[in-house]
């Protein structure tokens, strides 16, 4: 009996350690798993699916059918929508300068593009020149958009880039799903207090698509710009404007030569205007390419309906994915992306990289 006991002891003894030692294993294993999804954001991006011969975008795709390369290396796609998702659109229009003598055709283009959307997409209306003007929050409801259409007027001057904050900032921040700025302007920024050096960042970080529908103003500001500054037609440089001028291309020259509009000569004002409409084009397609989206340029007013409706059958082709990255660096650098489709006869197009995260 005696010999039986210590046994039984023993055996005793050898399970409890047995349970520690087990105990401590997965207390250690477990964390390990946790960290990893705490520690490795979820890289979300947006998707839009073209045809090589302009028929429609395939029906069905699933997440199988989409191969996302980060830096080259082939990424696990986690999460997957497809279009039937709602999508936030927030529509910037463009309502200075040479355009307020066709507010009317603006309107009419904006309501056709209200049309091409689908009943569960939200839209958002802000209107833009010398201050930004937000005439109706994301909304579904197409009789309060309309209505903020019918608000837009003609004033002077382009507060482009606070818009464009306005919008990332104040209408998209915490919105959810799947989203796009649709941009009517001509790119050339006057007034407000954003740069452009500051919004390309936001942009960057931004899950955003943005397109910009690329009015043809130069011929007219170029001349409202060689008028005599007492013609009441006549347009100005704005301080904002000559700043830019002097940092991009005249680095270096005496500042005080650029202080007011009205002492610069014709030529300096030809210069100086041809070199902002220069800046202002390769700006608008550098956001749209950080971005996936693309630039439209309308020679004529006339070509704005088309292209809105060119836009909204791209918003109907997007597809949402999401992969936690291989590699888990949070190092603050530059990732590139690509994506194949395995479906023959279409194409996969997304943003060309973002920025990974930085401890």
């Amino acid at each position: 009996m005696r010999s039986f006991g210590r046994h039984l002891f023993a055996l005793a003894l050898f399970l409890a350690f047995t349970v520690v030692i087990f105990a401590q294993d997965k207390s250690k294993e477990e964390p390990k798993e946790q960290v990893l999804r705490v520690d490795t954001s979820l890289v979300s991006i947006d998707v839009v699916v073209t045809s090589k011969t302009g028929a429609r975008s395939p029906a069905n795709l699933k997440a199988e059918d989409f191969v996302v390369y980060e830096d080259g290396v082939r990424q696990k796609v986690e999460n997957f929508a497809a279009t039937d998702v709602p999508f936030n659109v927030v529509l910037l229009i463009d309502t200075s300068g040479s355009t307020k003598d066709d507010t009317d055709l603006l309107k009419k283009a904006a309501r056709r593009f209200l049309s091409e959307m689908r009943p569960q997409d939200r839209i958002a209306i802000i209107e833009l020149n010398q201050r930004v003007s937000v005439l109706e929050e994301l909304t579904s409801d197409r009789d309060k958009l309309e209505h903020a259409i019918d608000f837009l007027q003609p004033g002077t001057g382009t507060a482009f880039y606070d818009a464009l904050q306005i919008a990332l900032e104040d209408v998209l921040k915490n919105v959810d799903g799947r989203k796009a700025i649709i941009a009517l302007t001509d790119g050339v920024d006057s007034t407000g207090g954003a740069t452009y050096d500051e919004i390309l960042p936001e942009i960057e970080k931004a899950r955003v698509t943005t397109y910009f529908l690329e009015v043809s103003t130069e011929t007219i500001t170029e001349k409202g710009m060689m008028l005599d500054c007492n013609d009441q037609k006549s347009f100005h440089f704005s301080r904002k404007q000559l700043r830019k001028y002097l940092q991009e291309y005249a680095d270096g020259a005496d500042d005080s030569q650029y202080q007011d509009h009205c002492d610069l000569s014709r030529l300096e004002r030809m210069q100086i205007n041809r070199r902002l409409y220069e800046s202002a084009r390769k700006e608008l397609r550098e956001l749209s390419s950080q971005t996936g989206g693309r630039v439209y340029p309308c020679k004529y007013l006339s070509e704005i309906e088309p292209a809105y409706t060119q836009i909204a059958a791209e918003l109907r082709t997007q597809y949402s994915l999401g992969y936690y990255p291989k590699n888990e660096k949070r190092d603050g650098k530059w990732r590139m992306l690509k994506i194949e489709l395995n479906r023959s006869g279409f194409i996969a197009k997304t943003k060309p990289g973002y920025r990974a995260p930085q401890n």
